[in-house]
């Protein structure tokens, strides 16, 4: 195999007894550097049970963990100079790998297999909730709590801005002003993420202050800050209309 700078990086980033740091563009290859560091951690006799991988996306989980049983499957399957050369490309040093690494490695698809639990490739969400369902007493939540899913949640809004349109009218009709016609759930949404703020009396000093306002501003004050007068619109009229299209 012809060796280039992108791969000889990847080789390294992939050494498992090295601490690495890999930042690179989508497609360039950092699913494969994490999946043949796991294959590397395994080869070195590393409990599979020990290793942890996460990502962000169940789609990007579900990718790496296919991509590393395929690789292990596929070398349950692979004569001795095939696997050789699959481990020399991996980065396994030595010009000539012995029988005894062979052997291992031929055994870590079944090895993979038979962990209690599976290989840990999840999403951070996953991971964070198995730690809060083995220490739940701990981290102050219910033993047995449920997961909201975006789907729930947003149908959990919807019927809260259903509830708020039929008992106060008034308070929907404002609230409508702020959607400007659009798809109200992302609104609903940020109004849910910061409901911390919403917990107190409204205090008009403070949002002043976060906007960088003076206090005490009032919608009219800012329309007068801002707008053209009218006279100078009136002024623009007849230039406007003597002017063509390409002005």
């Amino acid at each position: 195999m012809e060796m280039n700078a992108a791969l000889e990086a990847q080789i390294r980033a992939a050494t498992p007894d090295a601490s690495s740091w890999v930042s690179a563009n989508a497609g360039s290859g950092k699913t494969r550097v994490l999946t043949d560091r796991v294959a590397r951690l395994l080869l070195s006799g590393t409990d599979p049970g020990k290793i942890l991988c996460l990502t962000y996306t169940k789609a990007a989980a579900a990718e790496m963990q296919n991509r590393l049983f395929a690789a292990l499957g596929r070398w349950a399957m692979l004569g001795d100079a095939e696997l050789r050369a699959a481990l020399r490309a991996l980065g396994e040093p030595g010009a000539t790998i012995p029988p005894v690494d062979l052997d291992r490695a031929r055994t870590l698809f079944a090895r993979a297999l038979e962990t209690p639990g599976g290989l840990k490739i999840q999403t951070i969400h996953a991971f964070c909730d198995s730690l809060l369902r083995r220490f739940p007493l701990e981290a102050g939540v219910a033993p047995r709590f449920s997961v909201l899913e975006d789907r729930q949640a947003r149908a959990l809004r919807e019927a809260a801005l259903d509830a708020v349109a039929e008992a106060e009218p008034a308070i929907f009709g404002a609230m409508a002003f702020y959607l400007g016609g659009g798809e109200p759930d992302p609104f609903l949404a940020e109004i849910a993420h910061a409901r911390a703020l919403f917990a107190g009396p409204f205090d008009a000093a403070s949002l002043a202050a976060r906007l960088g306002a003076p206090a005490g501003v009032t919608p009219a004050d800012l329309l007068a800050e801002v707008a053209v007068p009218e006279a100078a619109l009136r002024a623009l009229i007849p230039i406007l209309l003597d002017s063509s299209p390409a002005d």
